[in-house]
């Protein structure tokens, strides 16, 4: 599919209705496609294409034959499938491999690059909310998760992918030989473990390139390193522009002072020169087609979201969009009441539309401080009573499933609920400062309370 001039996320989660089960993975059934672990299959098509392209020029082993031994056996976790491998690693051989070759030549790669690849089809959810797209273990094994979600051509999917590969290289890297001491200094006294309750401009305006950079130094460090690869120099400078203040923006140079440093003077690389090959490599696999190039705005947003359009839902991530105050509060209003009852409320939730034509707001919430997280999802419908052209809509709230009942009558945690309920919404895009749309939401008698999502199914 042709993607012009708005952000999609493509979304392969089936999700459970009130299940104690972990909801946010897909099921395991008779059509999944995946391949076991038995030793005496013999080698595939795919499996001589690995040897070629990482195991015998790289000593890299791709392991996606599913082994669940070598993986959290606390987690309910998906294997991948065999279909997505090749996608995946073709991306990770061009837009990860191939710049560092460039630039450091194939003995960097041989010397520095883990030796194991394990992939998984889901992501791994941790007890606070947040989710795990890969792992770095010791320099030696990078596990990738959300395999089964992967688009090649979808360029939020490939960003996503070469954020996880990047950060978790920087890992390595400064694990092998250590960055300047100095960084740990810039923001001594601001991190923090309860990162994900910073909302993303919050953290940007006190010098965090994300929110996830408030953790702790290290992870700092490569944040930086990954966001500067991954977004390159204009997406980047457009953050410094649009999203922090001077204090977080001075703060965020002397960051990237010290990773264009580390990089010169440790590896002998040009980090803005590498910084050019990578986003070369991503917009030749996944090109933007015009996206954040500041062209005319997309298609009325009614005529791509609803029911039976093209785009059925809308997702939203308050850990990568940056949102209203309002939104941010609202958030942290429930989940600070789910943390009363020992439970804790994902930053990830969707408006959608199910195949009867309710409009349905998903929330997922876990269990905190049990040796096995319990996950849920609670869905409150909506009736949405609208014309195919309409420009606004209107969310009548209509009730819910049991743990819709859970969070809104035993919890009271409805500032998010309260949001959506028996409003009027005019449907519109919002065009950031480095020219990507975002579809949005704005109450019809207020528009300046708002929220963005990305479109997707």
């Amino acid at each position: 599919m042709n993607f012009k001039k708005y952000i999609i996320y493509a979304v392969a989660i089936i999700l459970s209705a009130t299940s104690c089960d972990d909801p946010y993975n897909d099921s395991l059934n008779g059509d999944a496609e995946y391949v076991n672990n038995d030793p005496n299959q013999e080698p595939t098509e795919l499996d001589n294409w690995l040897a070629t392209n990482f195991t015998s020029p790289f000593n890299i082993e791709v392991k996606y034959r599913w082994d669940a031994s070598e993986l959290n056996i606390n987690k309910t976790l998906v294997p991948p499938e065999a279909s997505k491998v090749q996608g995946v690693m073709e991306v990770v051989r061009k837009v990860w491999i191939d710049p560092y070759i460039s630039l450091a030549g194939d003995a960097f790669i041989k010397t520095y690059s883990p030796k194991q690849f394990m992939l998984v089809g889901s992501p791994e959810y941790n007890f606070d909310g947040t989710i795990k797209l890969g792992t770095a273990e010791g320099g030696r094994k990078v596990v990738l998760y959300v395999v089964n979600s992967f688009e090649q051509t979808d360029q939020y999917s490939v960003k996503q992918l070469i954020h996880t590969i990047e950060h978790e290289f920087g890992h390595i890297l400064h694990q092998t030989n250590s960055y300047p001491s100095e960084f740990k200094e810039i923001t001594p006294g601001d991190y923090t473990a309860n990162w994900n309750l910073v909302s993303l401009q919050e953290a940007r305006a006190r010098g965090f390139i994300t929110s996830y950079s408030m953790l702790s130094p290290d992870e700092d460090f490569v944040e930086m390193i990954s966001m500067m690869l991954v977004e390159g120099k204009e997406a980047y400078e457009a953050i410094l522009e649009c999203e922090t203040g001077a204090a977080g923006r001075a703060i965020l140079r002397k960051k990237e002072e010290l990773v264009v440093k580390y990089f010169a003077e440790t590896y002998g690389i040009d980090f803005y020169q590498l910084q050019t090959e990578v986003q070369s490599a991503i917009n030749e696999i996944a090109p933007s087609n015009g996206e954040g190039d500041g062209d005319e705005e997309p298609a009325p947003l009614q005529e791509l979201w609803g029911q039976g359009k093209e785009y059925t839902a809308l997702y939203y991530d308050l850990s990568t969009l940056v949102q209203p105050d309002d939104v941010i509060a609202r958030y942290n209003y429930d989940n600070n009441l789910l943390h009363q009852q020992g439970y804790a409320l994902d930053y990830n939730f969707k408006l959608f539309y199910a195949e009867d034509g309710t409009l349905t707001l998903t929330l997922y919430y876990h269990t905190i401080n049990t040796s096995n997280q319990e996950y849920y999802e609670a869905n409150f419908w909506f009736f949405v009573p609208e014309g195919p052209e309409e420009s606004t809509r209107t969310l009548y709230y209509n009730g819910g499933d049991m743990n819709s009942g859970f969070l809104e009558y035993d919890v009271q945690a409805t500032g998010i609920l309260s949001f959506f309920a028996n409003r009027t919404f005019n449907l519109s895009w919002e065009q950031s400062c480095n020219g990507d749309y975002y579809p949005t939401l704005s109450f019809a008698d207020s528009p300046d309370n708002y929220i963005l999502g990305i479109l997707g199914n």
